[in-house]
């Protein structure tokens, strides 16, 4: 991007970055919209457009599901989740990063930052993915789940500080939910939510917590 902002001091305190991955690092969401409507459609339920997904996708997805249509009661998650990556999986590689991640990725990491990523993706297709955009050596580690359903990534993140002796107060979380702001807060951490990805800008700042409306401004959530 070129932008002399994009070279950050490092803020007292932080030592490591902890990214989320879908509506963070990748720009999925127009394709995550496709993959439900899929879904939608083949039960004759509305589709959604991408404002009305913001405003409803949140966790744990099987609230989430209830709220467009869907019954994980009626059709077992694992089901459900298997019918949305048959779609959402092939479209996957054709996903970009967000403008401004590559350039925040390596100003954290010529900052002296270590990063690692924190996601609700299953950890083989994530690892992959992350191959695949070519950043994948930016990372420390990368900790996703073992199956595809999607739910809270908490766990997976206390084992990341534990594992990676990480010191909670020396650790800032950036994603763009308010799960994110959940996980976080539950692990002990500083959050920065980027306001471009599956929740919409009037949700998450009504968390009350740090939002950055570009990745040139999350450069200084890091910075002196």
């Amino acid at each position: 991007m070129g932008d002399s902002r994009a070279t950050p001091t490092r803020r007292r305190g932080i030592e490591a970055v902890i990214w989320d991955f879908n509506g963070t690092i990748l720009d999925d969401l127009d394709l995550v919209v496709r993959s439900v409507n899929v879904q939608l459609a083949r039960r004759e339920l509305p589709p959604l457009t991408v404002d009305r997904y913001r405003d409803v996708f949140g966790f744990p997805v099987e609230e989430y599901y209830r709220r467009i249509g869907l019954d994980p009661d009626e059709e077992p998650m694992s089901d459900l989740s298997a019918e949305f990556f048959a779609t959402y999986a092939p479209g996957l590689a054709a996903c970009p990063l967000h403008d401004g991640v590559h350039d925040a990725l390596t100003a954290f990491r010529d900052a002296g930052l270590r990063q690692f990523v924190l996601s609700a993706m299953e950890e083989e297709l994530l690892k992959a993915t992350l191959v695949h955009l070519g950043i994948s050596d930016l990372f420390e580690a990368i900790y996703g789940l073992s199956h595809h359903e999607g739910d809270s990534k908490l766990a997976r993140g206390r084992e990341l500080l534990v594992e990676r002796s990480i010191r909670p107060d020396t650790a800032l979380l950036i994603g763009d939910t308010d799960h994110d702001a959940e996980v976080a807060r539950d692990l002990g951490v500083s959050v920065a939510l980027v306001s471009r990805g599956h929740q919409s800008e009037e949700r998450i700042r009504a968390i009350g917590c740090e939002v950055r409306d570009s990745f040139f401004d999350l450069l200084s959530a890091v910075g002196s």
